[in-house]
């Protein structure tokens, strides 16, 4: 039973000396006897995130057309941490199976449908996926730039259901606590001296450790400037994600105590929560900030009732937020600014040519503002002759400069398109290819004359772009659905989401296999990667966490994914929403279901990634457990 709010801050810090729980009297009768599991699922979440150095791999993408004839890469913040995790997995699986074979059966834990049942159909339909994906090695083992295969995935879930089945009583949510805070701390350690410029990894003992699982001693560079904080992360997204995840919860871990343990955890978490930050504004993740406040507008409604019981506490809890967050901006203006502009005033599209299609015999150029040119290009002993017509079948005049050797179109709608002969080496011999230069906007692209021949023999021209990987490739029509004049939203999100909408469809009972991304992905759009600066690049990801499991493994795996999540909150409001007394376990059940919270809103503009999201299914596993434990009313106060 609840008992009121005491008129001191202890409702929220667990000082309360007049309300207290009732106990259980089943489990006062057990002793909390999982401490290895416990410790088991402290390595997943304090020691996997750590785990730093190189990996050299065949990439296994040489023989497609958009990408480099290269086939081997290296990797140096992912591939390790997804073989720790088969191996924690595998540890625990073996604890678990000895556990219950020498257990009673009335200190087993009993499974909730609620969570079991999504769980099970998320994992069902990801290994559906894998099993008839066209791109089956990757879809097991994962790969490229994102190691997260069905190998990885059934970890995610083989953690979760640890993490509720051994965490039970008081001893083991006390390991995982001050195990996960040590782990956090050592992490934003290393993320804050990033922000100040001193980065470990770019030391003498850090090249050591990057170098430590090498065959070869690597010499290798960074891409970020000193002062970006990319921790062990990968990517300053992700290290938003893992702020907007993790500080929530050590937050929870401070509380009003004057034990001296408490107030070393105090200060230790206190110390953490000020790294994060520091890890977070270097960072310069606008998704992470935005993480960070959804988490405090949930943090609002869960004390709605305090708020009104106690208004003087809590404004002055909102003063102290307001002038840190107005210390913050001021500080670190231009970081605020960038971030702004990058969703509410993006960079505004900056080409001519908008698409390239080789059709009927004809190269179907269509402009920024829609106008469609038809031209037929013959090339006879070195001679080209052109063809030109608009939508409507009406002629365009075509002009040869000579001094220039370009070539003109005398129309207004097409001025400032010219194109220039020229030849390629492709496919082993030289190609008569035609450069469309649109100097206004500095974007050209090469264009191979092809002579084939039809299904009746009949011969046809074909056009075919030269890429970046100096492959020559067709010129197909590229689906896109919305941000038609918002190409650079959110550092050119709108571009990738646009392109991945249209593969919603097909994807609504199965996706095309974990890690998949990529092969489904039109990285063929040579035209409108380079439009948005993405030419030579290849897109692994939608950067939106729910795409991607769309995309991936299937609708109903993502609807699996969120009535998972979907029955965990329910719960947390409904044992916290309205709450008056605090105790520790109470504090840290709701700073589990703030910072997954916060995960899920980064997961928006961000991917799920082997470097942050076990730590995710982990503490979801741990919330369930907590609230497992809080719903017994059982003595959670210190």
């Amino acid at each position: 039973m609840y008992t009121n709010t005491p008129a001191d801050p202890s409702f929220l810090f667990g000082e309360s000396i007049g309300g207290q729980f009732k106990r259980n009297e089943v489990s006062m009768k057990k002793r909390d006897n999982n401490w290895i599991g416990a410790f088991l699922i402290v390595l997943v979440l304090a020691f996997v995130p750590l785990l730093v150095s190189a990996k050299k791999y065949s990439v296994g993408l040489s023989d497609q057309l958009w990408f480099s004839s290269a086939d081997t890469s290296y990797d140096f913040f992912l591939y390790w941490k997804g073989q720790a995790l088969l191996l924690l997995c595998g540890i625990l699986s073996l604890y678990v199976a000895l556990k219950m074979s020498i257990s009673k059966k009335d200190t087993m834990v009993s499974v909730d449908n609620r969570y079991m049942i999504p769980l099970g159909v998320y994992f069902l339909m990801s290994l559906l996926s894998t099993l008839l994906s066209q791109h089956r090695r990757m879809a097991v083992w994962g790969g490229y730039e994102q190691w997260e295969g069905m190998l990885t995935l059934g970890t995610y879930v083989v953690i979760l259901f640890f993490s509720y089945y051994l965490i039970q009583g008081q001893t083991e949510i006390r390991i995982v606590m001050y195990g996960l805070l040590a782990g956090v701390f050592i992490l934003s350690l290393l993320g804050a001296r990033q922000f100040l410029g001193h980065d470990f990894f770019r030391t003498a003992a850090g090249k050591v450790v990057m170098n430590f699982m090498s065959d070869e001693k690597l010499n290798f560079t960074f891409n970020f400037a000193p002062g970006r904080v990319y921790a062990t992360l990968y990517n300053p997204n992700y290290v938003g994600s893992y702020v907007a995840l993790m500080l929530p919860v050590i937050l929870s871990l401070i509380s009003f105590r004057k034990r001296i343990d408490a107030l070393l955890r105090n200060g230790l978490a206190a110390a953490t929560a000020v790294f994060l930050m520091m890890m977070l504004f270097g960072s310069e993740s606008v998704t992470g900030f935005i993480g960070l406040g959804a988490v405090l507008v949930l943090f609002t409604i869960l004390m709605i009732t305090n708020i009104k019981k106690h208004p003087k506490i809590f404004a002055s809890m909102a003063a102290v937020c307001i002038l840190a967050v107005t210390g913050a901006v001021f500080y670190n203006k231009s970081i605020f600014e960038y971030g702004y502009n990058k969703i509410m005033n993006p960079t505004p599209n900056h080409f001519v040519v908008k698409s390239m299609v080789s059709r009927e015999g004809a190269l179907e150029i269509c402009t920024a503002e829609d106008d469609l040119l038809r031209l037929v290009v013959d090339v006879k002993d070195g001679v080209y002759t052109y063809e030109a017509k608009d939508e409507k079948g009406s002629s365009v005049e075509v002009a040869k400069n000579g001094e220039s050797e370009s070539v003109k179109l005398l129309d207004q709608r097409f001025e400032k398109i010219q194109m220039q002969e020229t030849s390629v080496e492709a496919e082993g011999e030289k190609q008569a290819a035609l450069v469309v230069n649109t100097p206004s906007v500095g974007k050209s692209y090469t264009v191979v004359l092809k002579t084939t021949s039809n299904q009746n023999g009949l011969s046809q021209k074909n056009y075919q772009i030269y890429n970046p990987f100096k492959k020559l490739d067709g010129l197909r029509e590229i689906p896109a659905v919305g941000f038609e004049d918002k190409m650079h939203f959110a550092s050119r999100r709108g571009y990738i989401w646009s392109r991945t909408f249209p593969l919603l469809p097909k994807h609504l009972l199965l996706g095309s296999g974990p890690n998949t991304f990529v092969y489904e992905f039109p990285n063929d759009d040579y035209v409108g990667m380079k439009n948005v600066g993405y030419d030579g690049s290849t897109v692994t990801k939608p950067h939106n966490m729910f795409m991607q499991i769309f995309v991936q493994t299937g609708l109903l795996s993502l609807l699996a994914f969120l009535a998972l999540y979907g029955f965990y909150f329910a719960e947390c409001m409904r044992l916290y929403w309205h709450r008056t007394e605090y105790g520790w376990m109470e504090r840290f059940g709701t700073g589990l279901c703030l910072g997954t919270f916060g995960y899920l809103v980064t997961g928006l503009a961000n991917d799920s990634t082997v470097a942050v999201a076990p730590l995710y299914w982990c503490l979801l596993g741990v919330g369930i457990a907590v609230n497992r434990r809080v719903a017994k009313e059982e003595d959670c106060f210190e």
